[in-house]
């Protein structure tokens, strides 16, 4: 009997999976996380298998938003964290397919009254062999299969989101710097502007008051100046923190975006909108996961229906061999399964409800992006003229007067602080164009001043391992 066990239980245990510890090291992870660097060998091998890869060597002499989105996709803890849900998902197909295990019942039992020619014991074995009904695997397994659909669309979505975050930390970085610069000649000229007044002071041509008010320009000017250059500063780390690096990390690259002063001025915005409606990856995974608890509710209508479960038995008594044979079936009397069925009916009708409510936002979100797109190219224009008109103009004019003696520098140095009011005036329209456009890709969810194909990306994130932490 023993070895007609060890026969029957020997198969099941082979496919046993061992257990491995996998113990978390803090001080390891953090010497990793402060070691990433935009120039690591996996990140150019990952890089490598973009199939529109735009790069034709890694990594690439300047760091644009393209480059810039590689190196965020790669590193960024959370896409790490979306993909180790999408294996979680995937482990929950696995289960999801599980066909139920046979039982085995031995039970040997001593007979204390057993007549002196009869063998004091008796040995029965049965085995329940269940069978499913209705088609409950295969509703179980449509549902965890959209499940898995849904965490990956998750994934794409925080992939979206680490991008849309890094564009906009980019365009911080810049817009900082180049207020930084026009600042920094702010307070030349009016540090000359009040050398100026000094001189004519002593001439006697001014008074003291005069030269007062304009050192006190030239001190607002230096308090400015030290703002843009800590806004610069603290920009420079949120941009690191959007590609998952140290402040460190940025010194070893060249950053550059030669679009931030010309973003784009005209979309056809109606294509993108239907596209962007039909393809927005918030809309596919509700859908998944609609279609997911539809899987939900079949599964439930399937549980009214009982599984069958076969006992064949074998009993040896008392040196009689007794065989049994024969089904056993749950009688569903007092409970159909309205109660799951009903919880399922109910959140598949709340998660129509919500998917009609998220359908709305994004055709509202869409709309607004696109008026305020409209007003922020117009004014950007505007702005731009104007500081053209300044400098190609006024301030030629000025220069050629102070030329002709027919006025004195100071008022050029006077044109020229107009002028770089008016340069600070287009950048600020600049940057509201910049935002505007970057709700604009958050409303379709898909780059419009790159030329990245973001589809075939966000399937590189999909498809390929994680990265080292």
């Amino acid at each position: 009997m023993r070895f007609w066990l060890l026969c029957l239980t020997l198969p099941s245990l082979t496919g046993c999976v061992a257990y491995h510890p996998q113990p978390l090291q803090p001080a390891q992870s953090e010497a990793q996380w402060r070691a990433r660097s935009a120039l690591d060998s996996g990140l150019a091998q990952w890089v490598g298998r973009h199939e529109t890869n735009a790069f034709h060597a890694w990594p690439p002499a300047q760091f644009d938003l393209t480059a810039l989105t590689m190196v965020a996709l790669y590193f960024h803890s959370d896409v790490q964290l979306a993909r180790a849900h999408v294996r979680s998902a995937q482990a929950a197909e696995v289960t999801a397919g599980a066909r139920p295990n046979p039982t085995l019942s031995v039970l040997p039992t001593g007979v204390a009254s057993s007549f002196p020619d009869e063998p004091p014991f008796m040995m029965a074995v049965s085995l329940d062999v269940p069978i499913e009904t209705a088609g409950k695997r295969s509703h179980r397994l449509a549902q965890a299969r959209q499940a898995t659909r849904a965490a990956r669309l998750a994934l794409a979505e925080a992939a979206w989101a680490v991008r849309a975050r890094l564009r906009a930390a980019l365009v911080e970085y810049f817009d900082a710097q180049k207020q930084s610069e026009l600042f920094q000649e702010d307070a030349r000229l009016a540090e000359k502007s009040s050398a100026l007044l000094a001189q004519r002071l002593a001439a006697g041509d001014i008074s003291r008051f005069d030269l007062t008010i304009a050192q006190s320009e030239t001190l607002n000017a230096q308090i400015a100046l030290g703002a843009a250059q800590t806004r610069v500063a603290a920009a420079r780390s949120a941009l690191a923190a959007a590609l998952g690096l140290t402040s460190p990390a940025l010194d070893q690259i060249q950053i550059a975006w030669p679009e931030f002063e010309q973003p784009p001025a005209n979309f056809p915005l109606a294509p993108l909108q239907d596209a962007g409606l039909e393809h927005r990856l918030d809309v596919q995974r509700a859908l998944a996961e609609y279609a997911g608890l539809e899987a939900a509710l079949q599964l439930a209508i399937a549980g009214q229906y009982p599984d069958i479960h076969l006992d064949p038995g074998y009993e040896f008594d008392q040196g009689e061999h007794k065989f049994s044979l024969g089904p056993s079936i749950t009688l569903p009397l007092f409970d159909h399964n309205q109660g799951p069925i009903a919880e399922a009916t109910a959140k598949r009708d709340e998660a129509a409800a919500a998917f009609l409510a998220l359908q709305g936002d994004a055709i509202n979100q869409m709309e607004m992006a696109e008026v305020t797109y409209r007003a922020a190219v117009a004014e950007w224009q505007t702005a731009d003229r104007i500081a053209a008109a300044l400098r190609q103009h006024t301030e030629k004019s000025t220069e050629r007067s102070v030329e002709l003696g027919e006025t004195d520098r100071g008022a050029l140095l006077q044109v020229r602080l107009q002028v770089s009011a008016a340069q600070r005036a287009r950048l600020a329209a600049i940057r509201k164009v910049q935002d505007a456009l970057g709700a604009l890709e958050n409303a379709v969810q898909h780059p419009l001043s790159e030329e990245a194909d973001w589809q075939s990306l966000s399937q590189l994130v999909a498809q390929n391992p994680s990265p080292r932490p």
